[in-house]
C-alpha cells in the first residue's frame, strides 16, 4: 500500500512540474514586439482577434488575417488588403501553401515563446521565437 501511495505521489507531483498553464488568450490582442537580431530588424506586431498588422520599418505594414485554430495555436495568411505587388515571392509561396501555422509553446508573464511553421516547396521550417506583450491596445 504504502508502494501505490509513493508511485501515485511522483506521477502526481510529475505531472503538476511539466504540465504547462499556457495563458494563450492574454495573447489574442494587443501589440507586441518581436526582438531582432544581427539578420532580422525588430518588428511590431498589433493583432486583433481577427486582423494581424506586422511592421518591421516605417511604412512598411503587412496585414495578415488570422484563423484561430483553437486558443493556443493559430494561421496566419495575407489580407486581400494588401497590394498584391507588395507581396515577396517567398511570402507567396508560403501564403499558397497554407500560410504560417502559430503555435504558442510557453507563456511567461507578459512574453509568449512560441514556433512559426512556413511550408516553401513542400518543405515545412519552424522558426522558434518570442513575442513581448508591449500593450492592451488595437
Amino acid at each position: 500500500m504504502f508502494k501505490k501511495i509513493c508511485i501515485l505521489s511522483m506521477l502526481l507531483i510529475g505531472v503538476s512540474v511539466f504540465s504547462q498553464n499556457l495563458k494563450c488568450k492574454k495573447f489574442k490582442t494587443g501589440t507586441f514586439i518581436i526582438p531582432g537580431d544581427s539578420i532580422v530588424p525588430t518588428s511590431t506586431l498589433k493583432r486583433s482577434g481577427k486582423e494581424q498588422i506586422e511592421s518591421l520599418k516605417d511604412n512598411d505594414d503587412m496585414i495578415l488575417d488570422i484563423n484561430w485554430i483553437d486558443d493556443c495555436n493559430y494561421v496566419l495568411k495575407i489580407s486581400s488588403k494588401v497590394d498584391p505587388s507588395k507581396i515577396g515571392k517567398t511570402e507567396k509561396m508560403i501564403d499558397d501553401n497554407g500560410g504560417l501555422k502559430i503555435e504558442m509553446l510557453k507563456t511567461l508573464k507578459d512574453t509568449l515563446y512560441f514556433r512559426a511553421k512556413a511550408t516553401i516547396n513542400g518543405n515545412e521550417y519552424p522558426i522558434d521565437g518570442i513575442q513581448i506583450k508591449a500593450s492592451e491596445d488595437y
